[in-house]
């Protein structure tokens, strides 16, 4: 007897390839209609691309942000190609903008948005698997303040021994 897990990545093993960009030889993938996103994953959207700053402790950095799975995850790539390469990634749940921080501190910690203005996202840290927010040093949270297209500031917050630490200056970056 065959598993409903195997049998469930067997048939999807068999679809995916039809639904390749450009490949239309099956009928059993649908098109899938553009993903629109909550107003704030729209705007998290904007910043695809690469960008640059230089921060008084950090020195030179550089981030890249882009679109993946169908539209639906906007993934950046922080210090990529460094030791303090980091991962995060921003996505809605039930129409609300979360992110999660693939940290070099080797956790993970989740955010959601709290705060959303014209000019800004803030996200603040929610509960963690494996993450105890009383002796674990993490990020605590993040804002990105929008200047103009090709500009926008980041705040960080760290956390450490139960309390808010120094997570250094607002960069500003630059894309390029």
């Amino acid at each position: 007897m065959i598993k409903p897990a195997l049998l469930f990545s067997l048939t999807i093993l068999a679809i995916l390839p039809a639904c390749q960009p450009g490949i239309h030889s099956s009928s059993a993938c649908a098109e899938m209609p553009p993903y629109r996103g909550s107003a704030a994953f729209e705007r998290m959207k904007s910043l695809t691309g690469k960008w640059s700053a230089v921060s008084p402790i950090m020195g030179k950095m550089h981030t890249e942000f882009r679109v993946i799975a169908g539209g639906s995850v906007v993934e950046e790539r922080f210090a990529y190609g460094t030791p303090m390469e980091m991962l995060s990634t921003y996505y809605d749940v039930n129409g609300k903008l979360m992110m999660t921080h693939y940290c070099m501190l080797r956790n993970q910690p989740r955010m959601k948005l709290t705060k959303s203005t014209a000019d800004s996202l803030t996200f603040d840290f929610v509960p963690t698997p494996g993450l105890n927010p009383a002796k674990d040093k993490h990020m605590r949270g993040a804002t990105y303040t929008f200047i103009d297209a090709d500009h926008f500031k980041l705040e960080g917050v760290a956390w450490e021994n139960g309390k808010a630490s120094n997570c250094g200056p607002p960069v500003i970056f630059t894309r390029k």
